[in-house]
């Protein structure tokens, strides 16, 4: 073999050891931001659970609520607030998943299909819905029996 030969097939190698250093890297760094995405859904909804189930009122008034008792306005907006932010946290998750940051079945860790049943809450769905992702309330309504 030639020097310009030797020279060839040393430069290909090389060309071909950094595309595999690179696909390495990549793998580790995609690994990296799922593991740091699954981290922050965790922490985010633990954080936000244990604060909500030390308020003993929000609790009630929540469990109220999805029985279709009556509140009133004070706690009607506490528990819609409560629901905006459960179903924002749900939102993130459903997109993180369509774009593969996170397992599917991610979704249902987070109660993507849960007690959304009571006519409070299809009347509070119903006016907030716009306000979220389309795709994320096809599949949200179609899960939870919603679809009109």
């Amino acid at each position: 073999m030639t020097s310009q030969g030797i020279r060839e097939t040393l430069t290909a190698a090389g060309v071909v050891l950094s595309l595999l250093f690179v696909g390495l890297e990549l793998r580790q760094n995609t690994l990296a931001v799922r593991a740091t995405a699954l981290n922050d859904l965790a922490s985010g909804s633990r954080d936000y659970f244990l604060a909500v189930s030390a308020d003993r009122d929000l609790v009630a008034a929540t469990v109220s609520f999805m029985a279709d008792e009556e509140l009133d306005r004070v706690d009607t907006a506490r528990v819609e607030m409560t629901l905006m932010a459960i179903l924002r946290n749900l939102e993130n998750v459903f997109l993180q998943v369509g774009i593969g940051v996170v397992d599917e079945s991610a979704l249902q860790s987070y109660g993507f299909r849960g007690a959304y049943g009571s006519a409070h809450f299809r009347d509070w769905w119903g006016r907030t819905r716009p306000g979220f992702n389309p795709a994320f309330v096809a599949a949200f309504e179609t899960e939870n029996g919603l679809r009109s």
